[in-house]
């Protein structure tokens, strides 16, 4: 891999910081945003930046086009949602959707193909520590932009971004970038405090769940790989599954909402999860095209919206929001994608030598989680979506990581003990 540029850093980093959100409601404002016509200015200035991304890519066009062959699940998705169009009752939304999907994953696609293991961990904690100390600031100095102003979840914390939830999203992702990266204690302690304030402050419970449940789950696997030899794919399957069928168990039962101090049918989200299950049936195999449905863009949206008595923009729930997008083909793929990421993260896992090796298979046991309450999967103009994509693409066989392990193999090395890594 070619050593990452000044030039690759500063696309990269623009890209994402559009693609997370940031700052774009304040340059922009929300007032006049439609999810159908969307807002030409930040249209524009994502069709920028993903112009760059694009010229970047044809720059380093035999490295990005093997980056992009590890993974078929990924290009089999993607292939889908431009296809969409297709069968989609508002083609021109399937189609900017798509595209916009495209942008995003090219800039996942980069991250792999430009930048280390180490490197990427490192340009994402710069990126999310300056988003943090960002909202910081706005929170507290320009409280007009940085808390929210309305009756409705009134002085919680938005910082940079425009709403409580997307502050609470990139702290999570932060502070789960910080445990995992080769970074003095003292330093990750620092910043950790700051993600769980900013956690705290915005008052969104699902990412302040997802990262705890997920670092719990990190510290089980390899506990109990240490002490019981187990292998560590049937440890991470078996574990990752009870806990994924507690989480519902509990939201089913409203356990998890009294504990958190939200009503049972999560703001909402129930009525509309329950209203979606007969819509998705009427379009099973296909949906009704990617990004195609919400807001008008189908005629049985609005019977949804008559039903909840509410116009919700996207499913809530990443599993459902593929069943109405892309239909049983769509989430076959999605969970032939994180099978596949799951299956290989485990190995660098197990064949860990720096803290960095544990963080693909933390992400993946993150999304999972998270994408029960929200939508990032699969997802348009979402930096989360783009470092999965990363994180997946540089743990399937051909990448430099998985190549380190296999020579790792074959001078017949045993793997390392966890006190060893330490």
């Amino acid at each position: 891999m070619k050593a990452t540029t000044k030039l690759d850093l500063i696309v990269v980093g623009t890209s994402s910081v559009a693609i997370s959100g940031a700052v774009m409601s304040i340059f922009f404002g929300e007032e006049n945003f439609d999810y159908v016509t969307g807002s030409s200015a930040y249209e524009t200035a994502l069709a920028v930046c993903y112009g760059f991304a694009g010229i970047l890519a044809l720059v380093h066009l035999r490295q990005v086009v093997g980056v992009v062959r590890r993974s078929k699940p990924l290009l089999a998705m993607i292939a889908l949602a431009l296809a969409s169009a297709l069968w989609a009752e508002n083609p021109s939304l399937a189609i900017r959707r798509s595209l916009a999907l495209l942008g995003g994953t090219l800039i996942g696609v980069l991250m792999a193909a430009r930048f280390t293991t180490p490197d990427r961990l490192k340009f994402l904690s710069f990126l999310l520590r300056s988003l943090a100390v960002g909202s910081l600031i706005f929170a507290i100095f320009l409280p007009r932009y940085g808390v929210t102003q309305g009756l409705l979840h009134a002085g919680d914390w938005v910082g940079l971004f425009s709403q409580k939830n997307g502050l609470g999203a990139y702290a999570a992702l932060g502070l789960l970038v910080e445990v995992f990266r080769s970074e003095r204690v003292r330093t990750k302690i620092c910043w950790s405090a700051l993600y769980f304030l900013l956690l705290i402050k915005s008052g969104s419970a699902s990412p302040l769940v997802t990262v705890i449940a997920t670092l719990v789950l990190t510290s089980i696997f390899m506990r109990l790989r240490r002490r019981h030899k187990l292998s560590l794919r049937a440890i991470v399957l078996s574990v990752t599954a009870i806990t994924l069928l507690c989480l519902m168990a509990g939201f089913g039962s409203g356990l998890v909402q009294a504990a958190l101090g939200r009503s049972a049918d999560l703001s909402g989200r129930g009525e509309l999860w329950r209203a979606l299950i007969p819509t998705i049936l009427m379009h099973p195999l296909l949906g009704y095209g990617y990004g195609a449905f919400w807001a008008g863009g189908s005629r049985e949206y609005f019977d949804v919206a008559r039903n909840i008595h509410w116009a919700p923009s996207f499913a809530h729930n990443g599993y459902l929001e593929i069943m109405v997008s892309l239909g049983i083909v769509g989430l076959i793929l999605g969970c032939w994608f994180f099978a596949e990421g799951g299956f290989f993260s485990t190995r660098i896992a197990d064949f860990r030598e720096s803290p960095e090796d544990l963080f693909p298979l933390a992400l993946v046991v993150y999304s999972l989680i998270e994408n029960v309450t929200e939508v990032t999967l699969l997802y348009h103009n979402n930096l989360e979506w783009a470092v999965l994509v990363a994180t997946m693409l540089s743990v399937v066989p051909g990448s430099p990581d998985w190549m380190r392990i296999a020579r790792f193999e074959q001078v017949d090395h045993p793997p390392l003990s966890v006190e060893e890594y330490a």
